[in-house]
């Protein structure tokens, strides 16, 4: 059940699991955006919004779109209150469901990033491959994970990373990274990919 709670939240429960994951990701999320250098001229993605902690900030930078998606209605009901409480100048849009079921926007993405949640999806190469179809030519992915299981160690982290890098290049991104993070109890690991071969 807490596995379930924190792959989809439902519920009051599903409500303070979205609360636990805003505290734990926020440097996470911090460090995440760090690799993404958002701009106002951005038309930016979060895939796994949770409660919404990442997305309020990148709002507050006012890029040019913002979208949210995430498969727990409680979750997207809790950004919507958020979201709702100021106004920005900028377009936000929130989606309840899966990557996969994103369609083609009117203008493709700039940056799509997600954090603690791509071990939840249910086939990650094609989900990656869709949102690949979403980005534009310049356009940049960070995958960022830390392992929560009982008997996960740093060289567990290791291993997700070098799991997230071959997916990725398996679903066509290029100039693929991996980087780490000290954390407790252990560390963190974000993979950055590219739609194309240049260096941004």
């Amino acid at each position: 059940m807490i596995y379930n709670q924190f792959a989809k939240p439902k519920g009051i429960t599903g409500k303070f699991a979205g609360m636990f994951m805003e505290r734990e990701n926020r440097e996470l999320n911090d460090w995440t955006l760090s690799f993404l250098d958002i701009g106002k001229k951005d038309r930016v993605l979060e895939v796994g919004f949770g409660s919404g902690a990442a997305l309020k900030r990148i709002a507050a930078l006012e890029p040019e779109v913002l979208y949210g998606m995430d498969p727990s209605e409680p979750m997207v009901e809790m950004v919507l209150r958020k979201l709702n409480d100021q106004t920005y100048s900028n377009q936000v849009g929130i989606f309840h469901g899966e990557a996969g079921q994103l369609l083609h926007f009117h203008k493709p993405l700039d940056k799509i990033y997600a954090v603690n949640n791509i071990t939840f999806w249910e086939d990650p190469i094609e989900i990656l491959r869709h949102l690949c179809t979403l980005l534009s030519e310049q356009g940049k992915i960070a995958l960022t994970m830390v392992p929560h299981e009982e008997e996960a160690t740093d060289d567990t982290t290791e291993v997700l990373g070098g799991q997230m890098q071959s997916l990725l290049v398996k679903a066509g991104f290029k100039h693929v990274k991996i980087h780490f993070k000290s954390e407790k109890p252990n560390d963190a690991v974000c993979v950055t990919g590219m739609k194309d071969n240049m260096i941004g």
